[in-house]
């Protein structure tokens, strides 16, 4: 069982630290950590609509509107409504935003770098592969029904 709780442990303290870096590596736009991932998402499918975004980054559609809103306020971005429909709007760089792109990429690059500076490439490429993997099922879950056959009572069962 400790071995369930280290996992969880583990994969809470990276995302925290990972979000740390990532706001204060970004504190001279005054970026959120959520406006961040974002951008780096806009900036490889410029021109997607918000809610091809919102599937892609596993968020409602509220979140992505909030944070649309702000990356517009801040200049990075801005909205373009479909040519066939108008209420369905598309996301682009503004000339401002794609300048900071070389700048905003060095940001995880320089923070996974630091992460796997220990590993050698064989130990990476496990790692890689081994997340790859994980996100793969995180993200084909059916999470309600995965919940619903949680073992209820009696001893916790160990697995790992």
């Amino acid at each position: 069982m400790d071995e369930y709780v280290n996992w969880g442990r583990w994969f809470s303290i990276l995302h925290r630290r990972s979000q740390l870096f990532v706001v204060e590596a970004c504190q001279k736009f005054g970026l959120t950590f959520s406006e961040y991932i974002m951008l780096i998402r806009i900036f490889d499918h410029e021109g997607a609509k918000q809610d091809e975004l919102a599937a892609m980054l596993y968020l409602d559609k509220a979140v992505v509107t909030r944070t649309i809103n702000l990356l517009v306020d801040k200049g990075f971005i801005y909205r373009e409504a479909d040519t066939n429909d108008r209420r369905i709007r598309h996301i682009y760089l503004t000339d401002y935003g794609r300048q900071q792109h070389e700048y905003l990429r060095n940001v995880i690059q320089g923070w996974v770098d630091y992460l796997v500076a220990d590993m050698d490439k064989a130990e990476i490429k496990d790692l890689f592969n081994g997340f790859h993997k994980l996100v793969d099922r995180a993200c084909d879950a059916d999470l309600v029904e995965l919940a619903k056959h949680l073992p209820t009572g009696g001893a916790v069962r160990e697995k790992l």
